[in-house]
């Protein structure tokens, strides 16, 4: 038992120093990239079995991708206990205009006699336009998706968290240089 304890928390350690080991305490992007920081929160009552995604892509290319967060085993660390289950993500790309596209989040529906009722999968148009500049990493704020009874997705500024966040666990000591460009605060409904 003790073994095992000493296992999972090793792993634990290992898996929020990977992103410290990226960045090496600096937020400065490699040649002709640029940054782009969001945080990816979720809330429902059964976090364990909750998560989330965040599909972008560049508004001048073919680039595109998916962030995920699980809100069982991803958690945003901010100052004194202020905490958020979901992921800080940091995307490198290439400089240029993009957007998050969609936020999916994925539940359980609780309707089974024993709660084992599926999950389900609600999507949040969000449409939200970003640029990227070479040499620069730029922080758009938090979406975050209220699960369970009324589904909604609210975009809002989340930067006193996520900022203690890549202090003490990204392990960047200086964040003068972030370029603050929140996302407008925004409350969007369920498709």
């Amino acid at each position: 038992m003790r073994t095992l304890l000493i296992l999972s928390t090793a792993g634990l350690l290992s898996a929020c120093s990977t992103m410290a080991d990226k960045l090496q305490g600096s937020l400065t992007p490699p040649p002709g990239d640029g940054y782009a920081i969001f945080s990816l929160v979720g809330k429902s009552s059964e976090p364990d079995r909750s998560s989330a995604s965040v599909s972008w892509n560049s508004l001048d290319s073919a680039l595109q991708g998916r962030v995920y967060a699980n809100m069982g085993t991803n958690t945003i660390f901010g100052e004194n206990g202020n905490m958020a289950a979901g992921k800080l993500e940091l995307l490198t790309l290439p400089p240029g205009r993009y957007q998050l596209n969609t936020a999916y989040g994925y539940w359980p529906s609780g309707l089974g006699r024993f709660g084992d009722g599926g999950i389900q999968i609600r999507s949040f148009p969000l449409n939200l336009p970003f640029s990227v500049e070479a040499g620069k990493a730029v922080y758009l704020g938090e979406v975050l998706l209220e699960m369970d009874y009324l589904p909604t997705a609210e975009i809002r500024d989340a930067q006193q968290r996520d900022f203690a966040h890549m202090k003490n666990v990204w392990k960047v000591n200086n964040l003068n240089t972030v370029v603050i460009a929140p996302f407008k605060a925004a409350t969007i409904p369920a498709n």
